[in-house]
């Protein structure tokens, strides 16, 4: 039982540490979606890519590479 209670206690310590790594890229990325207020315009992504905010075929805004 105590081991089960360290193991438990050892993963809820770990699990905001994984959460933190998975969600940590906020920039735009080529594929992903942009607001409708960011159609028509451009930015660079992490690794230097040029990136255009436009509709994709269905009509939602999607970073796309220029």
């Amino acid at each position: 039982m105590r081991t089960l209670a360290a193991a438990l206690a050892l993963a809820l310590l770990a699990a905001p540490a994984f959460a933190r790594t998975r969600s940590s890229s906020k920039s735009p990325r080529a594929g992903g979606y942009c607001g409708k207020s960011a159609v028509g315009t451009t930015t660079t992504d992490s690794k230097g890519n040029a990136l255009e905010c436009k509709a994709d075929k269905r009509g939602r805004a999607r970073w796309m590479k220029k």
